[in-house]
């Protein structure tokens, strides 16, 4: 139990060494996002299983309420990209998101995805 509090700590320190780090315009786009997501953490570093939570899924469809603009939906796909794989996100949980919630996303989930064609 020790071991994945301290993965989770871990990866929440390195997420929001990641929103230190943005420059960017639409880093509070981001920054916003990612505390939305926040429910999901467990889900999304597998350590629960599917389906993710209620709070998961209402921060999911909340956040993909904010890309109304295609600079927002080119932030955020920036923003999720720079996400998956760090802090211990597993990139087939982070794509399944959208579909366990039964959520449409204008944006990927994915980080093959060219966020410029958004």
């Amino acid at each position: 139990m020790e071991k994945k509090t301290n993965l989770m700590a871990f990866g929440l320190m390195m997420m929001l060494l990641i929103l230190s780090a943005s420059t960017t315009a639409r880093a509070d786009l981001c920054q916003d996002a990612l505390k939305a997501l926040m429910p999901c953490f467990a889900f999304l570093t597998g350590f629960s299983p599917p389906p993710p939570n209620a709070g998961c899924c209402q921060g999911a469809q909340d956040v993909l309420n904010k890309a109304t603009t295609s600079a927002d939906r080119k932030a955020l796909c920036v923003c999720f990209k720079n996400v998956i794989g760090q802090g211990g996100i597993l990139p087939d949980r982070a794509e399944q998101l959208p579909e366990l919630c039964n959520v449409k996303t204008p944006v990927p989930i994915r980080s093959d995805v060219d966020c410029n064609k958004l």
